[in-house]
């Protein structure tokens, strides 16, 4: 597995977030990460196989500071 980009004072790169929307609830349901060779890795925070309703994905401009566009 590759390691998600890193430097010793930034965290991981997120590039996206996936939501997932009910009622007006938002629920955080994934998460990807560059990696430190420019490749992506998406990291799920609940069973795909529990997916149903409308998905958001938030696209991540950059963290505070960062300087790429």
């Amino acid at each position: 597995m590759e390691e998600v980009a890193r430097s010793s004072s930034k965290s991981p790169t997120i590039d996206r977030r996936l939501w997932r929307i009910d009622r007006g609830d938002r629920e955080l349901v994934a998460e990807r990460h560059r990696t430190v060779n420019g490749r992506f890795r998406t990291v799920w925070l609940v069973p795909e196989e529990s997916l149903r309703g409308v998905l958001w994905v938030e696209v991540v401009e950059g963290t505070p500071g960062d300087p790429s566009p």
